[in-house]
């Protein structure tokens, strides 16, 4: 694997006060920070800052205000090595930040504020050339997300979907338009409407793929993955797989998931296989959960690369 890929990620960027505990107290009191941290968020930000400390080129398309969080933000990205256009401030508009709280197992709470930035209208995407190999889309912006996954789908350029639960609706409207569809457990309950069981499941990805999907998974944490892909995208491989997650010693959960979606994308847009792929991103993932850090805590490829090779 090389690091020429071009990943364009379109969707949430916000700020993220992290605050670490020992544990979870039992009843609402006070509790003091052993430790505090602030990092760019959102899904497509922290995929795009993932991307960039795995060497690939990624550029955010996200809409952030142009308050004091907004400032932070874009300075966030710009430490992480992530184009962040101007033209993607909206005046006058509010960007999105968080409360995190992380306990000594790893766990964490999270209280957001989800900024209004994010009603912003598609035309801030305009007629910007899709400068990519891959198009990596949340459901965070909705107009954005549509516009860019049609965009992308009318140039022949990949869609991966990172398919999170909260907006079931939008999940819907996206889902036949990505190529690459990565559910988060809990995604995968909401667009079911109810929790499957491992047969459900299978059934499900399965149904997926044959309507046109190139890949479906479902992504278990620390039980790894279940997916299904296309004999195009991934031959030899039927029905269903599984990729057990690597074996680590989880200090922090946090961006996990992103950091998977984005190694992913970054190993498409590199050329490789979906299989292999897959492998590069949960190894990415599994790197993610051993450090505490926020941003500064994503692994470097020769970091993943030593992983897979052990």
């Amino acid at each position: 694997m090389g690091s020429t890929g071009r990943v364009v990620c379109v969707g949430h960027a916000a700020f993220d006060s992290v605050y670490r505990i020992d544990a979870f107290p039992a009843r609402p009191t006070k509790v003091r920070a052993s430790r505090h941290d602030h990092s760019v968020g959102g899904m497509a930000a922290n995929a795009a800052c993932a991307i960039a400390a795995l060497g690939g080129e990624v550029a955010l398309w996200g809409p952030i205000g142009d308050d004091v969080i907004g400032v932070r933000i874009r300075e966030e990205l710009h430490r992480a090595g992530v184009v962040a256009d101007p033209a993607f401030i909206v005046p006058g508009a509010r960007s999105s930040h968080s409360a995190i709280i992380v306990e000594g197992t790893g766990e964490r709470l999270i209280v957001s504020y989800r900024g209004d930035a994010l009603e912003a209208p598609a035309a801030l995407i305009g007629e910007r050339a899709l400068d990519a190999d891959v198009v990596l889309i949340d459901v965070r912006w909705p107009a954005g997300a549509h516009a860019a996954a049609a965009r992308a789908r009318a140039a022949g350029v990949p869609v991966v979907l990172d398919a999170e639960m909260g907006n079931v609706e939008l999940m819907r409207d996206l889902v036949p338009l990505a190529d690459h569809v990565i559910f988060s457990e809990t995604g995968w309950a909401e667009w079911l409407g109810y929790s499957p069981g491992e047969a459900e499941t299978a059934g499900g990805l399965q149904s997926l793929v044959a309507a046109g999907a190139q890949l479906a998974a479902v992504t278990l944490g620390e039980r790894g993955l279940l997916y299904a892909a296309g004999a195009s995208a991934c031959p030899g491989i039927t029905g269903v797989a599984y990729l057990p997650a690597f074996p680590v010693i989880a200090v922090e959960t946090l961006g996990a998931g992103d950091a998977f979606h984005g190694a992913y994308a970054l190993a498409l847009a590199e050329g490789v296989g979906v299989a292999e792929a897959m492998r590069f991103a949960a190894a990415a993932a599994a790197l993610r959960c051993t450090r505490s850090g926020g941003r500064v805590a994503l692994p470097s490829r020769p970091e993943v690369m030593a992983l897979l090779a052990a």
